[in-house]
């Protein structure tokens, strides 16, 4: 990975720590982009941030339901513009400026920290400046800090949406799991190859709905989503797509898959607000683990080594039970029940 080959936008995203511009994070999570015309722009005033208010702005407009969730991310948002205004202040435009940013606290609680902390060791070992803000490794660290912190994020997203229905995650007996932790993108040492999480997620909603598939393959799931009448080669067009990463699922066509699935498990009987609740269940984790897929196959395209792509994975599991345990349900492994 070198930063001739990774375009500016997908790496060094100007102005930026950890908190991903809103329009990128939107592409990243694979939503569109509400108001656009709408989003706040740089006002030529120093003490405003576009990044900053867009932020705030997604925070504010129902993202997550708990105020102690939204409380812990308005204080990270804080946190990260104080840094911002202590690096701007450094005399020196350049290591001054990286040591101020990799040995901030933020650095591990918001970022990626066996990234980080291979960049503290080279900034030990170095004082040319020029060869280490030009490194892959910088460029490297800079990506899993700024995917480490969209994951966090979907983390408590998660919780937060789990938490809002804690009677249906007892009845399954999943309070104690980290929830949607098995549908992450994994390496597989033994074939070298990364898991498809969109293939297993595609395979769990098939065995819900009583499909009967071969493997790797979604015609059973297909003729369901198709119905009477309807196009099934179309449908078993885009489970495929979906699966090998040729397109992304936009909204209306994951909806309707849902929808399909839950006729089949709920019946005709089921309450219009039961349905509704459900549908947001399994769109938004088909979601997040189309995203998860989609950002392991860009860091993979652009160089980034296998164990360093995990390593960022790896944070969800830390921060879901961050989550728990600030909004007063520990798992039980921290001493919930």
């Amino acid at each position: 990975m070198t930063a001739e080959t990774v375009p500016l936008q997908e790496a060094m995203i100007e102005g930026t720590l950890f908190f991903l511009p809103l329009p990128q994070l939107l592409e990243l999570l694979n939503l569109p982009v509400q108001n656009p015309d709408k989003l706040p722009e740089a006002l030529g005033d120093h003490g405003y941030w576009s990044c900053h208010a867009q932020w705030q702005q997604l925070l504010d407009g129902g993202l997550l339901t708990h105020s102690v969730a939204r409380a812990y991310w308005r204080q990270r948002l804080e946190e990260e513009r104080a840094l911002a205004c202590q690096i701007l202040t450094q005399q020196d435009s350049g290591l001054g400026r990286l040591h101020c940013l990799v040995h901030s606290p933020l650095a591990g609680e918001l970022g990626c920290p066996p990234a980080g902390e291979r960049l503290r060791r080279q900034l030990q070992d170095t004082d040319e400046t020029d060869a280490l803000l030009e490194s892959e490794l910088l460029l490297e660290t800079r990506l899993a800090d700024v995917f480490a912190l969209a994951l966090r994020l979907a983390a408590w997203r998660v919780v937060d949406l789990s938490l809002q229905h804690w009677e249906l995650l007892t009845e399954g007996g999943e309070q104690d799991e980290v929830l949607l932790e098995r549908f992450l993108p994994a390496f597989d040492d033994m074939s070298g190859h990364w898991n498809n999480p969109v293939e297993d997620y595609l395979a769990h909603l098939a065995t819900l709905a009583g499909c009967a598939e071969q493997e790797g393959e979604f015609s059973g799931l297909a003729r369901l989503w198709a119905g009477e009448g309807m196009d099934v080669r179309t449908r078993e067009y885009l489970l495929g797509a979906w699966c090998q990463g040729h397109r992304r699922a936009d909204a209306r066509a994951v909806t309707g898959l849902m929808d399909a699935v839950l006729r089949r498990l709920l019946g005709a009987g089921e309450a219009p607000d039961d349905l509704a609740l459900n549908r947001q269940l399994l769109c938004e984790s088909f979601r997040f683990v189309e995203s998860c897929a989609y950002l392991q196959r860009t860091l993979s395209r652009l160089g980034m080594a296998d164990g360093a792509i995990g390593e960022i994975f790896a944070v969800y599991r830390s921060e879901y039970r961050r989550a728990r345990a600030a909004l007063g349900r520990p798992l039980a492994e921290d001493g919930g029940r």
